[in-house]
């Protein structure tokens, strides 16, 4: 029997979810260009995921040393900051991390989804958007947490399909831990909606519409 390594089978994965792109879509990235090495480990990561997107995925690199605009418009406060916005600039989902790992497929999905695929939810959404205020959802992660993915999915689908209603921030929490140590998070998935009580672990579709609902602004 040939064992295929782990590197093969992660590669033959990504080509084949991002062959489901499906129109070119370009999504920011902030990073500090002085801390060079850890600037370069995340353009190699992301460039790789970018070669196999056959020119449907761009990452628009932004440095805070530039004196971007961006930086301001978006309130860049941690790097690095990876950014999914509409056509007109509207923020969608914030990653405040360079996803990996498990974190790696639900962070594919979405550039799926932004680029036009079908988002399951959207019919739904579509029924209550009247209905939803403007909300922020949180969701804390880790890299070796098994139920992450699911809900960093689940809220990734909300947050496109409200066009800019609900704003996803995804937080690991290994890399920003005084995130975790101000929500004094003993474990994860840890879902905040507008800084209201917290929602730990898994929560149905249905539930986190009846969440937002409830705890809109």
């Amino acid at each position: 029997m040939i064992i295929l390594p782990a590197s093969y089978i992660i590669e033959k994965m990504l080509k084949e979810e991002m062959s489901k792109i499906l129109h070119p879509i370009t999504v920011k990235v902030f990073i500090n260009e002085k801390n060079q090495s850890q600037t370069s480990e995340i353009i190699s990561r992301l460039k790789k995921i970018e070669e196999i997107s056959n020119d449907k995925l761009q990452f628009e690199i932004l440095s805070i040393h530039n004196k971007n605009d961006l930086v301001e418009k978006y309130q860049i406060e941690r790097l690095p900051t990876i950014l999914f916005t509409d056509a007109e600039g509207k923020e969608l989902i914030r990653y405040l991390s360079v996803p990996q790992g498990s974190e790696l497929r639900p962070f594919i999905q979405a550039l799926q989804l932004l680029s036009g695929e079908k988002n399951y939810y959207e019919p739904v959404l579509r029924e209550n958007v009247r209905n939803i205020k403007f909300s922020k959802i949180k969701v804390m992660v880790s890299k070796s947490c098994a139920y992450c993915p699911e809900l960093i999915t689940l809220v990734s689908q909300f947050a496109l399909g409200t066009s800019g209603k609900i704003k996803a921030e995804i937080i690991d929490i290994c890399e920003n831990p005084d995130i975790g140590n101000q929500y004094n998070i003993e474990t994860v998935p840890y879902m905040v909606i507008n800084d209201g009580s917290p929602i730990i672990g898994l929560i149905s579709p249905y539930e986190l519409l009846e969440q937002i609902l409830s705890n809109g602004t």
